[in-house]
């Protein structure tokens, strides 16, 4: 006779640091477009080009997620919500992934080489959403920061300085709102 053993079942623990933290990156970065759409001609121009009603989302599988939308001529930061269709989609397959690109100990292009991150949708869309990110990332964060998340660092200009300023105040509003 052969004894059979029980196995339990070995559940992970809840990350709740790392989902903390994309959680706010999200929004730190969904309203910082919004902002930008407004304050900054590029963003603007670039965000035009794109289809009147134009969604984008960044997701984690199985965890936090942002979605933008274009419509009637402004771009919302529309939150966390559930979509059954975007146009564009950055995903991380895992919280862990996207935590580390989060806090910037891996570049987003690294994480798309070792297979942590996916797209799904137009690539000249999802260029142009790069380039609108790029631009929010230098408005967002400090230039010693943001070299770890875009390859060229713009040079701080005062205008650059005061469209930082009106991101960060909006982002409060935003944030208290």
């Amino acid at each position: 006779m052969i004894a059979t053993k029980k196995y339990e079942e070995i559940v992970p623990k809840k990350k709740w640091f790392e989902t903390l933290v994309t959680r706010v990156f999200f929004f730190f970065i969904g309203m910082g477009m919004q902002t930008a759409y407004r304050i900054d001609p590029d963003v603007k121009k670039e965000v035009d080009s794109w289809p009147e009603t134009f969604s984008f989302r960044m997701a984690v599988i199985g965890g936090p997620s942002m979605l933008m939308l274009k419509k009637e001529g402004s771009f919302q930061y529309l939150g966390e919500k559930e979509v059954f269709y975007a146009d564009v989609e950055l995903v991380w397959k895992n919280i862990t992934f996207a935590y580390l690109v989060m806090t910037g100990r891996i570049s987003v292009p690294n994480a798309v080489y070792h297979n942590r991150q996916f797209v799904r949708g137009s690539l000249i869309y999802t260029m142009s959403v790069i380039r609108v990110l790029n631009v929010v990332q230098t408005l967002l964060l400090p230039n010693v920061i943001a070299r770890f998340y875009i390859k060229e660092v713009p040079k701080l200009t005062f205008k650059k300085l005061v469209n930082r300023v009106i991101t960060y105040v909006n982002i409060g509003y935003g944030a208290i709102k």
